[in-house]
């Protein structure tokens, strides 16, 4: 069996780069925050930035009866040119910027933007963030090795269910692609062995070398070396994504990682890496290798080679304690809350479901008349004011129990009476936001219905995932909005 964790060749711009104006964030977060994406726009200007050769979701809006991970396309969908935003992107059409994207990858490989940083190697990820110190290392994964499909039982598993309507305009904008950034994220359930690790503090460059030799926290063991590693990167992030540092691993500690997690994948019993973010991005990765595989361009011997076989990511340690799981709220507008609440209620009676007890939802919803405050899920006092301080609207509440069923996670029986509801009430819209705070002010903004949730325990996800296939989309995040990942390192995906 072969390695199903890999080197890869490496990219990231020039030296002359400003690489705060270079990294943005993932392109799936803030897509009900048009502020956020203005901002990144106006602080990079004319720079070299990865802004250039990414779709921000915001931004889709012109593939009609498509959906994405936060639905921010579509014909219900607000975007730039409805809101009458008047910024470079929002100018464009979905075609006209994915075209614009595709000549800028080729301008960055041609015009010494981009250099090879990393020959057959990897990145070690330093990210500070408010929840600590995450760590990763970027490689590349064979997706022979992985499928969406949950009763597929492969080495590499989505762990949420992939709708199927949301690839083909990822697809679109991937498939003439010269290059791939990641913002996949990948977990590895790998015990830390912090008596191992702590032994290599003032470590030389030749103890590199028992990298295989690690057991337990593989990860963990090569930063404890970094100091032995070529930095490529050190630099402060935008918009208050923290700090991130990128290590080259290469040569004998590049041929160590590669032993290590091959040793790791031996011993896993045939399930090594679960997607802990961009599970829709890995599945269009996925779709656009097994189309090259069926247009017969290319012989047996080309597709064991070819560049888009292997997909990057990012490898993080589910037993990191800077890896923290929040949970994904829910947002709807255009929605009469009486009729979503008394859908719901019934709803969770006919399932026999109700309970003065387990686990709460709260719903939070603007409701006219006078002015009262009320108290959200996290009990901070939420009032709707207009620029004198004088509430205008304020915000309400609502808590629903749902008894406690070990088969069933309170957000897989809440996503499914949504699904129903939307099905029946197509002007409602649907997003998914990160954060207490960002849904409050939301709630307020769109005077739509938030619905709170309630985080999953990490230690849950791999025996969940094993047992039952998926969990319901988004039911997790890493972290907050602005901890996800940003994007730095480049792979080169055409021939």
């Amino acid at each position: 069996m072969s390695n199903c964790f890999n080197p890869a060749n490496i990219l990231l711009p020039n030296d002359c780069i400003d690489m705060e104006k270079w990294s943005v964030i993932a392109c799936d977060q803030f897509t009900s925050q048009a502020d956020y994406w203005d901002a990144v726009e106006k602080h990079v200007a004319d720079a070299p930035s990865t802004l250039n050769v990414v779709f921000p979701e915001i931004y889709l809006g012109t593939i009609t009866k498509q959906e994405n991970d936060c639905n921010s396309s579509g014909d219900g969908v607000k975007n730039d040119k409805e809101t009458g935003r008047k910024t470079k992107y929002a100018s464009m059409t979905d075609d006209e910027r994915i075209k614009y994207i595709n000549t800028t990858m080729e301008t960055y490989l041609t015009d010494g933007t981009l250099k090879q940083a990393v020959a057959d190697g990897y990145v070690l990820v330093e990210r500070t963030t408010e929840s600590g110190v995450r760590l990763g290392i970027v490689g590349l994964i064979d997706l022979d090795d992985y499928d969406f499909d949950p009763k597929k039982k492969t080495l590499i598993r989505a762990t949420e269910g992939t709708v199927i309507s949301r690839i083909p305009p990822r697809v679109k904008i991937r498939e003439n692609a010269a290059i791939e950034l990641p913002h996949v994220m990948l977990l590895v359930d790998d015990p830390i062995d912090r008596q191992k690790i702590d032994g290599c503090q003032g470590a030389t460059q030749e103890d590199a070398v028992n990298i295989a030799a690690v057991k337990h926290g593989i990860i963990e063991y090569v930063y404890a070396i970094r100091d032995t590693l070529r930095k490529l990167y050190d630099t402060e992030l935008m918009q208050g994504g923290g700090h991130i540092r990128g290590y080259a691993v290469e040569g004998e500690a590049a041929k160590q990682v590669t032993e290590a997690f091959a040793a790791k994948q031996n011993s896993c019993g045939g399930f090594l890496f679960a997607v802990g973010d961009g599970n829709h991005s890995l599945a269009t990765a996925k779709t656009c290798w097994e189309n090259i595989k069926k247009i017969g361009k290319f012989t047996e011997e080309q597709l064991k080679n070819h560049p888009a076989r292997h997909a990057l990511v990012e490898i993080c340690n589910l037993h990191s304690e800077a890896l923290e799981f929040k949970p994904i709220h829910r947002l709807l507008t255009n929605v009469d809350v009486k009729d979503i609440l008394s859908f719901f209620e019934a709803e969770i009676t006919k399932q026999g479901l109700e309970s003065t007890e387990g686990d709460e939802i709260v719903f939070e919803y603007v409701e006219s008349g006078s002015c009262d405050s009320a108290k959200p899920a996290n009990g901070n006092e939420v009032v709707s004011e207009n620029n004198d301080g004088r509430c205008t609207a304020p915000i309400k509440n609502s808590g629903i129990n749902i008894t406690n069923r070990g088969d069933r996670l309170p957000v897989e029986i809440l996503q499914g009476i949504l699904d129903k509801y939307l099905e029946t009430h197509g002007n409602v819209e649907i997003d998914y936001i990160h954060g207490d705070e960002a849904l409050h002010g939301l709630v307020k903004e769109t005077k739509g219905c938030g619905i709170f949730l309630q985080s999953i325990d990490k230690s849950t996800l791999f025996p969940a995932i094993n047992a039952g296939g998926v969990l319901p989309r988004k039911t997790f995040s890493i972290g907050e909005a602005n901890e996800k990942r940003y994007y730095m390192e480049c792979h080169k995906i055409s021939m």
